[in-house]
């Protein structure tokens, strides 16, 4: 007797497969580095004989992505998942196998870093979202937040496993080992797993002839800027909180031991955000959804500034705040597919996560300065909140085709 869950079997019956693959496939790229950088701060500061404020410098050139998404977006939609992520995917172990053996200097792992970033959104949803969403139609908020699970469980296993490399091999074996799991786990499950164009049989989300023109129609569409803008406000109030949470919540009056906790509470609420997000842009008007999950880290900011040496009232901000990030793939990835041609979608969605940049950088680099110049988070708080009711704001306002019944 085969087990049947009643309205998902349709779509997921050969679905799976493909959350499956691009799960797998957005763990084993770049998202390996990224997610596990901290670890290798105090190795490479030994042995490189630079500073954590050097290395800190050296990760922020990560801003390469922003001209390689829309690049490699419109690749994909040219040549297929399966080509471009296998391209990028061996070039980027072809990079953490040439750091593990040559790189001695501040500038080596600083190439290293922007050259990951660049062709890194190749192994990233980028190129991974567009099999989920060519395929997905009536669950197609839930299995991008499946998909993204893939980061979740990452972020929970890598660390120690990492770590137990360094102790044995070192930094330089470390990154050899990610170079490996690059080749031997992520590029078979996409390859075996994971077909270029939508549903099996359909042609939907094929991928466009080397010959088409770049299409640009959607830099003129109103609904794509409002999209911009909002990643942009979103990114801008949640990427330097993010980075600076630790500190952040011992500003609020906690020792370090709960500001350590408090990073748990933010990371099971990325998990949440992922998996409830999808499952409530299906449920509901995705922009109602939208507008509720943008708004909510906003109260979060809200008692962090408000409830000082009050550890249940902090662990509840920080998690909703995960909530928030965990839900932004699932929110503008499912937008772009539903607003726009599928047969674009790589080079739409390339487009908007390198726009998103902006706000990445402003955030990352805004919250600390903040810090450093009132002694203070409580102003950069106060913006953040302002951008996220801005954000909430402007995804209300996108116009969205109605859906179509699958049947």
């Amino acid at each position: 007797m085969t087990f049947a869950w009643p309205g998902l079997t349709g779509e997921f019956r050969q679905g799976w497969k493909i959350i499956l693959g691009c799960s797998i496939g957005i763990a084993a790229g770049v998202s390996l580095l990224f997610l596990s950088f901290s670890i290798f701060i105090l190795p490479l500061t030994s042995e490189l004989k630079v500073s954590r404020g050097d290395l800190g410098s050296v990760q922020a050139l990560i801003i390469t992505a922003a001209i390689g998404s829309p690049l490699i977006g419109r690749m994909t939609d040219m040549f297929g998942v399966k080509r471009i992520y296998a391209a990028c995917a061996l070039a980027v172990a072809a990079i953490h196998l040439w750091a593990s053996l040559f790189a001695n200097s501040l500038f080596d792992m600083g190439l290293t870093i922007a050259l990951v970033g660049l062709l890194g959104a190749g192994t990233g949803t980028v190129v991974l979202s567009r099999p989920i969403n060519a395929h997905f139609k009536e669950h197609r908020g839930l299995a991008l937040g499946l998909m993204a699970v893939g980061v979740s469980v990452l972020a929970i296993m890598a660390p120690p496993l990492i770590n137990l490399v360094l102790e044995l091999w070192g930094w330089r074996g470390a990154f050899f080992g990610m170079a490996m799991v690059s080749i031997f786990a992520g590029i078979p499950a996409v390859l075996l797993l994971v077909p270029d164009g939508g549903r099996a049989g359909s042609g939907i989300g094929k991928p466009a002839a080397a010959s088409t023109p770049t299409d640009r129609r959607f830099l003129r569409e109103r609904d794509f800027w409002l999209l911009a803008l909002a990643l942009i406000t979103m990114s801008l109030a949640t990427a330097g909180a993010a980075s600076q949470l630790a500190p952040m919540v011992q500003d609020a009056g906690l020792d370090a031991a709960t500001a350590a906790l408090a990073l748990s509470f933010f990371s099971a609420g990325t998990f949440i955000g992922r998996l409830g997000g999808g499952w409530l842009l299906d449920r509901i008007d995705p922009r109602y959804a939208a507008f509720l999950l943008t708004l909510l880290p906003a109260i979060g900011f809200v008692v962090l500034l408000t409830a000082a040496n009050m550890a249940p009232a902090i662990m509840l901000a920080v998690t909703i705040i995960g909530i928030q990030q965990g839900a932004e793939i699932d929110i503008f990835a499912y937008f772009v597919a539903r607003r726009f041609e599928l047969a674009h979608y790589s080079a739409i969605y390339g487009a908007l996560v390198g726009l998103g940049w902006i706000g990445n950088v402003g955030g990352l680099l805004g919250m600390g300065k903040t810090y450093d110049h009132f002694g203070s988070y409580a102003p950069a708080q106060g913006v953040a909140i302002g951008c996220l009711v801005l954000s909430s704001l402007l995804l209300l306002a996108i116009s969205l085709p109605k859906k179509v019944d699958p049947a």
